[in-house]
Parts: structure tokens; C-alpha cells; sequence
């Protein structure tokens, strides 16, 4: 995947200006409700403060229900995953290791040489992210879980902090790391243009150009990795968690490319039986 291995962990950028997206669901049934909005992860400083109509869903709910509750994530918790078991140059081959430690030493964060290369190339793009001046601390999830706090409504995770680090550190049993790494390496080098373009593109509110660009010029092996053990297992996943809950009200925040497609929230929730359709107010936008 060239342009967008990330994809999945940044599409979801926010700016304060008019938009047509993300739009905010309501799911029925019964007398259940929930809420169900494509959260922004990380953002820059033009986040600073959430549209109304999430703010309201989240007053109205007794549940406020993340991907993972960000407050619980230490670094302690990935210990286990996080062993480099063989060197680099034996896991990736020499050019590719070569290219890694290059750019670990460039970034200045050599202790990332002793971990193994996923998790490296994984710290690298997020470090490069933050030098463009995004941070999970202004993304959707993190403003939703403090204002939570502030309004005394329980938070809670749709899975465990540690799920997706153990399915990335996977990748190199399914022979899927050195093409990982290799594109992750490619993508820092143009990282502002494609977080620019998906920002473009979800701002439009475009779901089936959102759901294009996960298509477009990808390894087929890693695709296949990131759409079923990345998106639709854990979509799978966080529904049975939701029907052990069984909460009657509550507001579920996830990444927007968990919305939509035959496996997406949205159709998973009304083939459970729950009445779907969009909240609109572009009054507050």
C-alpha cells in the first residue's frame, strides 16, 4: 500500500469550517439509542471544540463507548509485544534495515533501534505526524473522554488498549512486516500531501471516496490484513462487546472507515435489527 497504510489510523482529521462530514448516526431499537459518529483521532490546533449535535449525544447518553478508553493506555500494557526477537537486518534484509536505522538516527530516537521494526516504523510516522502539528491530545476521542469526565458519564472501551499492538506485531509471523516497513518509510516522505488530501476528502463527506482511498495502490496482502483483522473483525468485535453491555443510551465514537461498507457499524447495526438514519444540523457547522 503506497499512499495510504495509515489510512486507518488518520483518515479522520477535523477542522472548524463548514462541512458535509463526518455525519453523526442515530441507531434504534427498541428502547435502545445509540449514537454513532466517525471519530478524528489525532488533529492539529484547528480542533478547538467539538460540533453541538456530538456534544448533545453525549449528554444524552449514560455510556460513552471508544475504540479504547485513552486514559487506560500505558506503555507498560505492550511489554509483551514489543520484544525484537531477531535483528533488523535478518527480519527485514540489509537495504530495507539499512533504510530504517537511517531513519531512526535521523529522528534523533535511537532507543527505537532496540524494538522490533514495525513498532519503529510505526513510532516514525507518528513522530512525523506530530512535527505537522497533529496529536491524538486534540483528536475527537481524547476532547470526548474529558469532557465525559466533566459531565460525570462513564467511559468505557470496546476493546482491549493492547488488541490492534498485538495484531501489528503479528505481521511478522504472516511474512508482512518488510512490506510495512517499506511503505511506511516511503509514506513519511509525503505524509503532509496525503494527510491533506484525506482531510480534502472527508471534509467533502464523500463515504465512497473515503472507502477508494483504502483501495488505491496497495499491496494486496496487507490490505486483505488491514480490511479484515483491522477493520471487520474488530467491528465484529465491538458488537458483541456493545450486547454484553446492553447499555439503553450511549454514544460509540469510532475511526469513520469503521462506518461504512458491507462490514462497517452501520450495516453490522441494522442487520442486528436497529433502525438507522444521519442527524443533521448544519446550523452548528
Amino acid at each position: 500500500m503506497r499512499r495510504f497504510l495509515y489510512l486507518w489510523l488518520w483518515l479522520w482529521l477535523w477542522c472548524g469550517t463548514a462541512v458535509a462530514a463526518p455525519a453523526l448516526w442515530l441507531a434504534q431499537k427498541g428502547e435502545q439509542q445509540f449514537w454513532l459518529f466517525g471519530s478524528v483521532h489525532i488533529a492539529d490546533e484547528r480542533l478547538k471544540m467539538l460540533p453541538l449535535p456530538v456534544t448533545q449525544a453525549l449528554s444524552n447518553s449514560e455510556l460513552l463507548l471508544l475504540e479504547v478508553d485513552p486514559l487506560k493506555i500505558n506503555a507498560s500494557s505492550f511489554a509483551h509485544v514489543l520484544t525484537p526477537g531477531t535483528d533488523w537486518q535478518h527480519r527485514l534484509g540489509t537495504p530495507l534495515a539499512d533504510e530504517l536505522e537511517q531513519a531512526v538516527t535521523t529522528s534523533g530516537h535511537a532507543m527505537l533501534q532496540q524494538l522490533p521494526p514495525w513498532f519503529a516504523a510505526l513510532q516514525l510516522t507518528q513522530l512525523k505526524a506530530q512535527e505537522l502539528g497533529f496529536h491524538s491530545r486534540q483528536g475527537v476521542d481524547m476532547q470526548l473522554r474529558l469532557l465525559a469526565r466533566q459531565q460525570s458519564v462513564p467511559v468505557a472501551g470496546l476493546e482491549q488498549p493492547t488488541l490492534v499492538m498485538e495484531l501489528l506485531a503479528s505481521l511478522h509471523e504472516r511474512g508482512l512486516e518488510r512490506d510495512f516497513v517499506s511503505h511506511s518509510l516511503l509514506e513519511m516522505t509525503q505524509l503532509q500531501s496525503h494527510l491533506d488530501r484525506l482531510l480534502t476528502t472527508w471534509l467533502d463527506g464523500d463515504e465512497q471516496a473515503l472507502l477508494a482511498l483504502l483501495q488505491e495502490e496497495q499491496s494486496p496482502a496487507l490490505t486483505r490484513f488491514i480490511e479484515h483483522e483491522l477493520l471487520e473483525k474488530r467491528n465484529r468485535l465491538w458488537l458483541q462487546r456493545l450486547e454484553q453491555l446492553n447499555p439503553q443510551q450511549a454514544f460509540i465514537v469510532v475511526g469513520a472507515l469503521h462506518l461504512y461498507g458491507e462490514q462497517g457499524l452501520i450495516n453490522l447495526l441494522e442487520n442486528a435489527g436497529y433502525a438507522l438514519s444521519k442527524v443533521k444540523d448544519k446550523s452548528v457547522y
